[in-house]
């Protein structure tokens, strides 16, 4: 179908700021279960990727697969407490709304691609009101996750947005490769979970640092679309 520009987003370090949130939770996690803390640059390589798959690569390479699933079920625990008390929050980026308004507004069809469960991904939705910006939503819920590209197939084929009017917004090499997977355009945005060297490696086609970068690459990959 001609006219059409996809954005497909992730959320974890890209819209929300989960940095702290996440990474505080999976140490108190590991602690809770008696392992060694689980330190933030350890974290931050495996964001994006469904729960159970990424703890065990957190973990030492005998680690029975049941302690796994345990680990992974306590940090499901600790985040949703850590949430709910406001230890840590999970806040919209400053300039993240007004791109997504100003997308919207410029006729863009918006989706998310997100390892989060689903119950994560509506209460980000609920909490910031934006349940009327996005005509696709995609987690790991359902098949498979980052990074496969099935979560960005299906929201074109959602969406009847072809590869060359697809692009995809992450900030982790998963979201990178999983675009690259899909054939569509990868963008990379530097202040989430890995590095613009780390975005570049994975084969980003363009690095952001900031939203007013973003949304310049934006306009000129919806010229290119259109």
């Amino acid at each position: 179908m001609s006219g059409l520009k996809l954005a497909l987003f992730d959320l974890d370090g890209t819209l929300v700021d989960s940095r702290a949130l996440i990474a505080e939770s999976m140490d108190e996690a590991f602690r809770v279960n008696g392992l060694p803390g689980c330190s933030y640059d350890q974290v931050r390589q495996i964001v994006g990727i469904e729960l159970f798959e990424a703890i065990p690569m957190l973990l030492p390479e005998d680690y029975p697969p049941e302690g796994a699933v345990k680990v992974a079920n306590t940090f499901r625990e600790i985040f949703v407490r850590n949430r709910a008390d406001g230890t840590h929050t999970e806040g919209l980026y400053p300039g993240a709304r007004d791109l997504l308004d100003r997308l919207d507004r410029d006729g863009w069809l918006l989706g998310v691609t997100t390892g989060k469960p689903r119950r994560g991904l509506n209460h980000v939705l609920d909490t910031h009101d934006l349940h009327g910006l996005f005509v696709t939503l995609n987690t790991s819920c359902t098949g498979p996750g980052k990074p496969n590209p099935r979560m960005v197939l299906e929201a074109m084929n959602e969406t009847g947005a072809e590869a060359h009017q697809t692009i995809v917004i992450g900030d982790s090499s998963h979201d990178i490769q999983m675009a690259r997977n899909a054939k569509v355009r990868a963008a990379g945005v530097a202040w989430g979970f890995h590095t613009a060297e780390e975005l570049d490696a994975a084969g980003a086609h363009s690095v952001h640092e900031d939203f007013a970068c973003l949304e310049r690459g934006l306009a000129a990959f919806g010229e290119m679309a259109a």
